[in-house]
């Protein structure tokens, strides 16, 4: 798990009088936040968790409107796109950043409810309690004494240990504010719906047929599709694509890649194919979405 240092040029976002930079990193934490949108574009497959501890902000992920005020968390899955918006003169926040695959395996048997709010919702904003606000920030300090400390390190196992502990709260935070039931043990049928979105989540090209993501499951690819309608009200087509084009965006607004080398890293044979996939699900051609910033 890397750290991210302030000396670091690689890739940097300027926030108030200090710089960081997020290449490469499993784990960023930064305190003091005064406005949450020059963080974005994270790197891909990368969660956003954000709790404001005084004024407002007013952003938009995806082209939803959103506000993230005094004692509320925000909490942004992988690929969201998110823009800046007006914010108060005291706004200010905490900010976690974990890569997605240290989520689902820090969070392991509890990834469902994680699921639902984050990932199925796409979006999730809601009140912490005076007590969940004084835990996240002791949880917040504790993490990042711990990242801080160069000579000895702390161990590896101890930093895993305190982040699963910060994410198993958050996901109670979740379940008492959505009214999310978390099953003691999921079913079969949830068990591969989770891993089916894992694998998406996963795999360097996520644009493939159902009928592999269905056989890595050792099941049929109808079946997949009733489960997914059954968990989440998408069929599993719908959730490749969903995957698809967030990533598509991503690339095509926030990386220095060609559309033809985006083409190919995406897995299209051609880019013609490409070009047709992006105005099927984005409504305009590849270059119009990459230089066209009102779209």
């Amino acid at each position: 798990m890397a750290y991210v240092s302030p000396q670091d040029k690689k890739r940097h976002v300027e926030l108030g009088s200090f710089i960081v930079d997020y290449n490469d990193v499993d784990v960023l934490l930064l305190e003091n936040v005064s406005d949450i949108a020059p963080l974005y574009p994270l790197k891909p497959m990368t969660t956003l968790i954000a709790v404001c501890s005084k004024g407002r902000q007013r952003l938009t992920a995806n082209n939803q409107h959103i506000e993230i005020t005094e004692g509320k968390a925000l909490i942004c899955p992988p690929n969201i796109q998110v823009s800046g918006g007006e914010h108060s003169p005291d706004f200010e926040c905490s900010v976690i950043c974990i890569a997605d695959h240290l989520v689902r395996g820090l969070l392991r048997d509890r990834i469902d409810v994680w699921q639902h709010a984050v990932y199925i919702n796409q979006l999730n904003i809601f009140t912490m309690t005076p007590i969940g606000r004084e835990e996240f920030k002791s949880y917040f300090a504790l993490i990042n004494s711990k990242l801080h400390r160069t000579n000895p390190p702390a161990p590896y196992d101890i930093l895993l240990a305190l982040l699963r502990a910060l994410l198993l709260e958050l996901s109670c935070m979740l379940e008492s504010a959505n009214g999310i039931h978390h099953e003691q043990k999921p079913s079969q049928g949830k068990v591969l719906f989770n891993r089916f979105l894992s694998l998406i989540s996963n795999s360097q090209v996520k644009r493939q047929p159902v009928t592999v993501y269905a056989s890595h499951l050792a099941i049929t690819p109808k079946y997949l599709t009733m489960l997914c309608l059954k968990y989440s009200g998408k069929t599993a087509s719908e959730w490749v694509a969903q995957y698809t084009v967030e990533e598509i965006r991503f690339f095509l607004r926030s990386s220095h890649l060609s559309i033809k080398e985006i083409s190919a890293r995406m897995g299209f044979s051609n880019m013609s194919h490409f070009g047709s996939y992006v105005r099927k699900h984005l409504g305009v051609s590849p270059s119009e979405y990459r230089y066209n910033k009102d779209l």
